[in-house]
């Protein structure tokens, strides 16, 4: 009885130091603590929407951050924190070039503030208004063409809009988003019929620019009748196994079953495949290529990952490559990230209604096409196709 009284007596013991000494796991102490010094030796360098605050901090023992307050001209209110690790940080968000007011505080692990510091920003022209100054729109084959500048790829959103009944109507079309610096995208599935466009640009904190108004008639966009399509044999070509031949890629079954284009899985150099997309050149708008699912995964084995398309009008079936123009280099991207062998629902969407490139709208038309794989999802060269579907305008 004695031994266990001692026992409890040691538990709260304990108990109590523990009560006196809690933090939690990000350093914070619990209760209150005399307010911290001040940051110092403030330096501000101006970025695009944004800028970047330098300080020295202040010789407090119990600092645990530093905390940046300001208000965005949307009425948005954002905080940003540095630790004590650090001697700057970033505040972002703004949509003007004016000077703002960056109230900067030193914290302590008990979460007291110090006296607030006021700093002056003025962020350079915002990404999104980069943007939509050089903001075109045109009709393209099957729908309308965007491009832009995004000079210092900034992550923007392009905001398409159609006045479906030419009455004031707007509907949204596709976003964009993207950071690339140069901005060309096509937006697809539309009517060859006049209508009214609108585009804004915003950013990730809703901010907006003002509206880009067009009237566009998207051009006509055929699919190529599969019928139109031959084989085009090449000395240097792969050769095909498990008795499959190359016209499977648009004679063969679209529902992943058997057989389908299956190239020999034990060439070791960029698999290669040619024909013929009719009777003469035609203008290549895009394709779509649809691999075949093995198993539960659609990015797995000989689906093609890296590859390049290469069209002309004049080949010779020695394979000669000075006979060949690179159109495109392709990459399938996995939509979810997730390693090799696990695929998510977003995954198994975007394999099963196949992967789909635009062919640059200034080459010239083609008559023969050349696939090349450079590597599957293996890591090797063998490919599987199910069905390849290709596009054209007048």
């Amino acid at each position: 009885m004695k031994k266990h009284i001692e026992t409890i007596i040691a538990l709260l013991l304990l108990t109590a130091v523990w009560s006196c000494k809690k933090e939690d796991v990000n350093g914070i102490k619990q209760g209150g603590g005399e307010a911290p010094g001040v940051v110092s030796g403030i330096t501000v360098q101006n970025d695009h929407g944004a800028a970047t605050i330098s300080y020295v901090l202040p010789d407090d023992e119990d600092l645990l951050y530093v905390k940046a307050v300001y208000t965005l001209p949307n009425g948005t209110e954002r905080e940003v924190k540095s630790s004590y690790y650090g001697n700057q940080l970033r505040v972002d968000g703004f949509a003007d070039t004016l000077k703002h007011t960056v109230k900067l505080y030193a914290m302590t692990r008990s979460e007291t503030a110090g006296e607030p510091v006021e700093v002056q920003v003025e962020p350079l022209v915002p990404h999104i208004q980069l943007v939509y100054r050089s903001l075109a729109v045109r009709a393209t084959a099957g729908g309308i063409r965007i491009s832009s500048k995004n000079p210092y790829r900034g992550e923007i959103v392009i905001v398409p809009m159609v006045d479906s009944t030419n009455a004031g109507e707007w509907k949204p079309l596709d976003n964009v988003y993207t950071s690339d610096s140069a901005i060309a995208v096509s937006i697809r599935g539309l009517t060859p019929i006049q209508k009214k466009f609108a585009f804004t640009v915003r950013d990730r904190w809703l901010n907006h620019t003002d509206t880009l108004y067009a009237t566009i008639t998207p051009k006509m966009e055929l699919l190529i009748n599969k019928n139109e399509y031959s084989v085009y044999q090449c000395d240097n070509d792969t050769k095909m196994s498990y008795g499959t031949t190359v016209d499977l890629m648009w004679k063969g079954l679209m529902s992943n079953e058997w057989p389908c284009l299956f190239t020999d899985e034990s060439s070791g150099i960029p698999t290669t495949i040619t024909w013929s997309v009719g009777a003469a050149p035609v203008k290549l708008t895009r394709f779509n290529l649809l691999t075949r699912k093995e198993g539960a995964l659609w990015y797995s084995k000989g689906s093609p990952r890296r590859f390049e398309i290469y069209g002309s009008n004049n080949p010779t079936h020695d394979g000669d490559w000075s006979k060949w123009t690179k159109l495109l280099t392709c990459e399938v991207l996995k939509p979810s990230g997730l390693p090799f062998g696990t695929e998510n629902n977003a995954d198994n969407t975007a394999g099963s209604v196949g992967f789909s490139f635009d062919f640059d709208e200034d080459a010239p038309p083609y008559q023969y096409l050349r696939l090349k794989c450079l590597q599957n999802w293996m890591g090797t060269y063998f490919i599987e196709i199910q069905n390849m579907s290709t596009w054209k305008t007048n």
